[in-house]
């Protein structure tokens, strides 16, 4: 761009130096102050990538059934493509567009729903069923957030920076599958004392399990992170984590879940000139 103003300005000299100077000053002063603007427009924008591992979690929004509790932490990757748009030197609006891990796992004694078709089987009144296996939710997004930043320097040479940022996220459920492992008597009882028969069940599977969950999902994400600049670019590593405000299960009878998650990554920012 420096290049593309030197000779435009050489041009206008060599006008200047055949028509006068009366011709020079308004259309140099136009083209000058034209490519700085532009140039301090282009200077507001970065771009980057980032990626790392998602920690996410199931938690018990509510009901009266224990299916729906109980979930652990699984991991899984998080990636993003962002852009940042400086707002003054401390504070920035960040966008992304990030592939999420969302889900959670269970081990060990479980609730199971007493499936109507098979009633015959049940004592009368059997709404829930028990039995000792693990089963995982797992489940991929497609999120925008939308966040504040705010950066300030580490030390006087400007090179280390502290950020931290915050906003909303609309999301897009992308995948939606659950797997359950393991073998054992199913019982009537929590306390494992009503086995229904002696035959030990199988219960190895996978499923789709995308058409009984909602497929958008709203909540809030935030990071802080260390950042180290160089001329036009510079790396980073942030902590944060996402949290969904949308009930997961269409059909709440058998409880609700939301989902969230612990976020690390690293990634790399680029500055436009």
């Amino acid at each position: 761009m420096k290049g593309i103003i030197f000779i435009l300005i050489n041009h206008m000299i060599d006008r200047k130096n055949n028509h006068g100077t009366a011709q020079l000053t308004a259309p140099l002063f136009f083209i000058i102050s034209f490519f700085s603007v532009q140039t301090a427009q282009a200077q507001n924008w970065q771009v980057g990538i980032k990626g790392g591992l998602s920690l996410p979690n199931l938690t018990d929004a509510g009901g009266a059934s224990d299916v729906s509790k109980g979930y652990k932490t699984i991991s899984g990757p998080d990636f993003a493509l962002f852009a940042d748009y400086k707002l003054s030197n401390e504070f920035s609006l960040e966008t992304d567009l990030e592939w999420s891990t969302q889900g959670g796992q269970k081990s060990g004694l479980q609730t199971i729903p007493a499936i109507p078709a098979l009633s015959q089987f049940f004592p009368p009144g059997t709404q829930y069923l028990y039995a000792n296996f693990t089963s995982t939710v797992r489940l991929q997004y497609l999120m925008l957030p939308v966040m504040f930043k705010y950066t300030m320097d580490l030390g006087s040479t400007g090179r280390w920076k502290f950020y931290v940022d915050g906003g909303i996220f609309g999301a897009l459920l992308m995948t939606a599958n659950a797997s359950a492992s393991g073998s054992s008597k199913v019982y009537l009882d929590k306390e494992q004392t009503q086995p229904l028969g002696s035959t030990v069940v199988d219960f190895d599977s996978t499923g789709n399990i995308k058409s009984q969950l909602h497929t958008g999902n709203f909540g809030i994400e935030g990071n802080l992170g260390i950042l180290h600049q160089f001329n036009t670019t510079a790396v980073f590593a942030e902590a944060g984590g996402n949290y969904g405000f949308i009930d997961l299960q269409k059909n709440n009878q058998n409880g609700i879940n939301h989902t969230g998650a612990l976020i690390f990554r690293v990634g790399l920012l680029i500055q436009f000139f």
